[in-house]
């Protein structure tokens, strides 16, 4: 195509580069007719932005993408080309009835992130032959008109968002206020004219100073000028207007200085001025009549500098049962539960009178005797002499947040759908009848099964039903086993089951019961599926060392083997399998040398938190291009690496390699981002020093400790050695994040003793999110408790926008997924930093962006 980026965008408009689109397209095929459109209606509908009849410009159009060839051309990725008989391939378009239109020639406009946004279009009203080269072009052509249409559909969101922001400002009365102290220039937003009473004047610092009460000027230059020498950094300042009336021209300003994104050196006041007549008012208001009190919903009770209670709400009655002419005057000792001892209460008041506040949980008990727990608040209330005058507890009932937490607790070792053990719990109890069994000499076998072609299922028939299909098939395996065994959903369509006392032949007999029973049809109502399962059978050599992992390895290895040879049989760990387990040894020597010689790879995918809508941090991921095998997944080789040790040289390399590139992201000016590395629980041991190697590592590279985060998961819960090297770290900076969280060994008892800062929600749990309400819910229940214990939550996996919707919902903090952007190379992340982060556009070529997605 011999037009270039710069001639297209040089011209005046983009009316002008669709009609110069439209007159190349019709130089070089000559269509009856040629349009350029965006989908609308939720992609159900297309209107032209730009048309043509015969190459004359034509009124725009709308038309229906249901039943027409720009339906298929929307779903297809590439030049969608039609020669002749259009009309008969698609009767029900009857458009191409009416301009007697036989050829076609159409390709999906899409986005950045290749979403489909529009379509380019030619209709022939003859036989049309169109050559691979006439493709090439077209496609050429449609990834920039394809962008163009981006830009303006960017441009037409932002201005929405924009009206959004002035509205927001114009409800809140209250408007910005920015100062550049080193150019002393003020900028305020438009809504100040308004709270001022200044409609038809631009706003400086002046007149808005001008406006108010000498007295509050005079405060208010006093401040500006501390400000300027460095003195504070902070402001928080009530001021009135000269007209202040009772709901009108009392203003707060609050502001704090900020580094200039463009120059460091320049330092820069953001602030907010906000009419808070209407609140101020209202609250001397309450403060009079006593409502907030009665009304609060949280119980609230005051007692006099002897602790003796003189007023009580009425939540507090209703929660208590006491009425508050039974308890005035008495000491609160009388809603005491027992469960506390002296000690406890011993340090409730030590901290209480050096703080001058105590937060936490207690039991006491009710009128009834019944004792519940509650979130207890207690502050002490001083006159102007410093003396105490009163005491205010605040308190809740948290029954109901213990039971969510009980539930959390039960799905922390269950599998929430089947309500089997989950993985982690199962292979817990395998290493320990692992180490009992060879102590006794008793044998005991193990049973891995796979269901075939289980994702058919879910394809055909939905995901409810494949739940109907797993629950089914965990009640069979149940009642197919003795009491003594132990069965686990080990994960998907996965399940292993634990055979105590149990030799080989016996194994194979109850695997061959139980795949009969697995083969019966699975009916519900009029439905009926038939499903066969695969088992791989390992049998515990007790006089053999050989731990959980490579125990439920061999049973994996074997129900590999049966699926390999022929679906729904059973295959015995045995040396064919073990020929394989060969083949993964020559894959570990390939990856040393790929490890010492420095061939791997790291990417980054975005985390973007959702108050923002900027990238706040990115997850180091590493990646190998093998010359021979080409990409190889992380999934082949990570546990390879964690199981021949060479996940620490690896951990470090990409540790090191992140804190590098962190660095030169931070040069960029984008200082404010983080980069969060993971760390294997293989990693962590006393040999290792990791305390000295990520310190290390961050100092090289001169980052700031906080802009680094380490990612475990919750295996590590029962690693005491771990969690101390981790509060070292986060004593220093370091932020932790608990990733894979609640799909193994959830401890809420570890997770407030060991505090961290994020909690990942597993991709797992996202996946199912829009489908499984109980999913839903335990998402909720884990975001309002973190949000409790001042952690960030950031979902992982996030796909669709329908994902996004649901947890922005929920008040998740952060989005990790292929919703914004796969893993990347640096460069790519840099022009998305761009593209998120900075305050134009991006200036890159879009062919390259596109490329660089994996």
């Amino acid at each position: 195509m011999t037009l270039s980026f710069s001639t297209f965008y040089n011209l005046p408009s983009s009316e002008a580069r669709y009609e110069l689109a439209l007159n190349l397209i019709y130089d070089k095929f000559q269509p009856a007719h040629c349009l350029i459109g965006k989908f609308i209606d939720s992609d159900t509908r297309v209107k032209t932005v730009a048309y043509s009849v015969n190459g004359e410009k034509s009124n725009y159009i709308i038309y229906d993408l249901e039943g027409t060839p720009c339906k298929d051309a929307k779903d297809s990725q590439s030049v969608c080309s039609i020669s002749c008989n259009l009309q008969q391939m698609y009767a029900e378009d009857e458009i191409l009835k009416i301009f007697d239109i036989d050829g076609y020639l159409g390709v999906t406009l899409r986005a950045l992130n290749h979403k489909p946004i529009g379509i380019m279009v030619c209709l022939f009203d003859e036989k049309i032959e169109i050559t691979s080269d006439d493709k090439h072009w077209f496609r050429e052509l449609s990834l920039l008109v394809g962008a163009e249409l981006n830009h303006n559909l960017e441009l037409a969101s932002q201005e929405i968002l924009v009206k959004q922001l002035a509205k927001g400002e114009r409800i809140a009365r209250l408007s910005s206020w920015s100062w550049n102290i080193s150019r002393n220039i003020h900028n305020f937003s438009q809504e100040m004219q308004t709270l001022i009473n200044a409609p038809d004047q631009d706003v400086d610092f002046e007149i808005f100073c001008e406006s108010l009460k000498s007295k509050d000027q005079k405060a208010l230059r006093v401040l500006m000028q501390k400000l300027r020498n460095g003195q504070i950094n902070h402001i928080d300042i009530n001021v009135s207007h000269r007209e202040r009336s009772q709901f009108k021209g009392l203003f707060r300003v609050i502001g704090h200085i900020e580094r200039s994104d463009e120059q460091e050196d320049e330092r820069i006041f953001c602030a907010s001025v906000q009419d808070i007549s209407y609140i101020y008012a209202l609250n001397k208001q309450l403060e009079l009549t006593n409502v907030v009190f009665e009304h609060a919903t949280e119980a609230i009770m005051i007692t006099d500098h002897k602790n003796n209670i003189v007023m009580v709400n009425r939540a507090f009655e209703r929660l208590t049962g006491y009425s508050d002419t039974e308890l005035l005057g008495r000491n609160p000792s009388v809603l005491s539960s027992g469960k506390h001892g002296a000690e406890f209460y011993k340090r409730m008041w030590a901290e209480l009178s050096k703080e001058g506040t105590w937060k936490g949980e207690i039991y006491n008990r009710r009128k009834n005797g019944q004792i519940f727990p509650e979130e207890l608040t207690l502050n002490i209330v001083r006159d102007e002499d410093d003396e105490i005058v009163n005491y205010v507890a605040i308190f809740r009932d948290i029954t109901d947040w213990k039971r969510n937490e009980a539930q959390l607790t039960f799905y922390a070792n269950h599998e929430p759908l089947t309500a089997l053990i989950n993985r982690r719990c199962f292979m817990d109890i395998l290493e320990s009848r692992i180490s009992e069994n060879r102590s006794t000499l008793q044998p005991c076998s193990l049973l891995f099964i796979g269901l075939d072609h289980f994702k058919e299922v879910n394809d055909i028939y939905g995901p409810e039903i494949g739940d109907k299909v797993l629950i089914s098939v965990s009640r069979r395996l149940k009642n197919g086993l003795r009491r003594a065994d132990t069965i686990a959903r080990y994960g998907g369509d996965e399940f292993a089951i634990l055979l105590d006392a149990t030799n080989q032949q016996s194994a194979y007999d109850i695997a061959s019961k139980l795949c009969e029973k697995l083969k019966q049809p699975y009916v519900f109502n009029e439905l009926a599926i038939e499903l066969t399962a695969s088992i791989g059978v390992a049998q515990l050599d007790y006089r053999k060392r050989i731990t959980a992992a490579k125990f439920i390895r061999n049973a994996a290895h074997a129900l590999e083997s049966a699926k390999k040879t022929n679906r729904g049989n059973i295959a015995l760990h045995n040396q064919d399998i073990q020929n394989a387990y060969l083949n993964k040894i020559a894959l570990r020597d390939k990856l040393r040398n790929a490890v010492k010689h420095e061939l791997l790879d790291v990417y980054y995918q975005p985390i973007v938190d959702q108050s923002t809508g900027k990238i706040v941090k990115f997850e180091a991921l590493v990646r190998w291009f093998d010359d021979e095998q080409g990409m190889i997944s992380p999934g082949s080789f990570i546990p390879i690496a964690e199981e021949f040790g060479l996940i620490q040289q690896i951990g470090h390399f990409v540790l090191k390699k992140a804190c590098q590139d962190l660095n030169r992201i931070h040069s960029l000016g984008f200082s404010d981002v983080s980069i969060s590395v993971n760390r294997s629980v293989n990693e962590f041991k006393v040999s290792n020093n990791q305390f000295d190697l990520i310190s290390e590592a961050i100092e090289h590279a001169n980052i700031p400790f906080k802009s680094l985060t380490v990612e475990v998961t919750e295996s590590m819960a029962t690693n005491h050695y771990t969690w101390k090297l981790l509060a070292e770290l986060r004593a220093k900076g370091v932020k932790i994040a608990l990733d894979d969280f609640c799909t193994g060994y959830s401890s809420l008892s570890h997770l407030i003793e060991n505090q961290v800062d994020y909690l990942k929600i597993d991709k797992s749990f996202v996946d199912s999110l829009l489908q499984d309400k109980s999913k839903q819910i335990m998402i909720s229940c884990l975001i309002e408790m973190a949000k409790q214990l001042g952690i960030k939550v950031i979902a992982e996996g996030v796909e669709s926008n329908a994902q996004l919707d649901v947890l922005n919902e929920l008040g998740c903090d952060h989005i990790q997924g292929y919703y914004y952007s796969p893993a990347r190379p640096i460069g790519a992340c840099i022009h998305l930093l761009e593209e998120f982060n900075g305050e134009g556009s991006i200036g890159f070529d879009l062919l390259n962006f596109t490329s660089n997605r994996v």
